[in-house]
């Protein structure tokens, strides 16, 4: 056997050991929740809460770089701190226990838009109209 073909065996093994259907993320919401909810007491207690911190604040910094490459402020308002993004996204998660079985990424982002919604397209034109007309 050369090299090449143990690779491809190997590749072939090690996908067919994944699960067959997969959420669009890593991270479920429900193992977001889990962190975010450790118990105080529990010995991983500060281990889950920075999992849930580090988490919540990637992907809204993923979001927000999303937004800024697509020439769009954030809709999160500057002063939004990484504490108050955790109590949004853990009261989202708490009132939406269905939803928690997709990504985890994407219950933190309908969390924060839920929050902090974006101005809709016609609603900014009105306000930039509007500051224009007092000119």
């Amino acid at each position: 056997m050369n090299a090449r073909h143990l690779l491809t065996t190997a590749i072939i093994a090690a996908a067919a050991a994944l699960p067959a259907t997969a959420h669009a993320g890593f991270y479920s919401g429900d193992e977001l929740y889990a962190a975010c909810t450790a118990d105080r007491d529990g010995k991983d207690y500060f281990e889950r809460s920075y999992e849930c911190l580090g988490y919540i604040s990637g992907a809204v910094d993923a979001f927000n770089t999303t937004r800024e490459v697509n020439n769009l402020k954030s809709c999160i308002p500057g002063d939004v701190t990484i504490s108050q993004l955790r109590v949004t996204t853990v009261n989202y998660l708490s009132k939406n226990p269905i939803d928690r079985k997709k990504s985890a990424s994407s219950q933190v982002f309908a969390a924060t838009r839920k929050a902090w919604p974006c101005p809709t397209a016609k609603k900014a034109t009105a306000k930039k109209k509007a500051v224009r007309k007092k000119r």
